[in-house]
């Protein structure tokens, strides 16, 4: 067979995408201070430890439900992308975390490992300059979940969906001016 005659096996499907941009009415200080503050952090330090001693599920539930924030969901990495790119063509406020919770993970990765690219789920703040403040943006997890076309995915997307949900709403009624 000749190089480049060979197709691999793909999979390719098209679906929309639910995307929310939601004005926080915060300086993008602020709104960074507040989304921190009602998420929790995963240490993985604690993953390590769990991992080498071959922790059972209810002691890794347990661990979980330590450091997820308020609304069950926690941080578990992030990137401030305009650090770096802000040293070209002007200051960019702007930075991505992966949000999730690892109970909620286990089932969805059960159910279709494809799932992996979606969760954790990310998450965006920044400042474009809108005069209603910083921004919270996303992709409803339930929405991206969905182009797997697995219906027992649906519950775990909307409880993410709906986690999320909680977290805007108690920065935008907590936090404000």
């Amino acid at each position: 067979m000749a190089y480049g005659s060979f197709r691999p096996y793909k999979m390719v499907t098209y679906t929309s995408i639910i995307r929310e941009d939601i004005p926080s009415g915060l300086s993008y200080e602020a709104l960074v201070a507040a989304f921190e503050r009602e998420l929790g952090r995963w240490d993985p330090v604690v993953e390590t430890a769990l991992i080498e001693e071959k922790a059972p599920w209810e002691k890794v539930e347990q661990a979980f439900q330590r450091m997820a924030g308020p609304h069950g969901l926690m941080i578990f990495s992030h990137v401030d992308q305009g650090r770096l790119t802000s040293l070209h063509n002007g200051i960019k406020k702007c930075i991505l975390y992966m949000v999730g919770n690892g109970v909620v993970a286990e089932p969805i990765l059960t159910i279709d490992i494809r799932a992996s690219l979606y969760v954790p789920f990310r998450v965006c703040l920044y400042d474009n300059g809108n005069p209603d403040g910083a921004i919270i943006g996303y992709q409803r997890p339930s929405s991206f979940l969905a182009t797997l076309n697995q219906h027992a995915l649906y519950p775990y997307g909307h409880l993410l969906d709906y986690r999320m949900d909680c977290v805007i709403q108690c920065i935008l009624r907590n936090y404000r001016g």
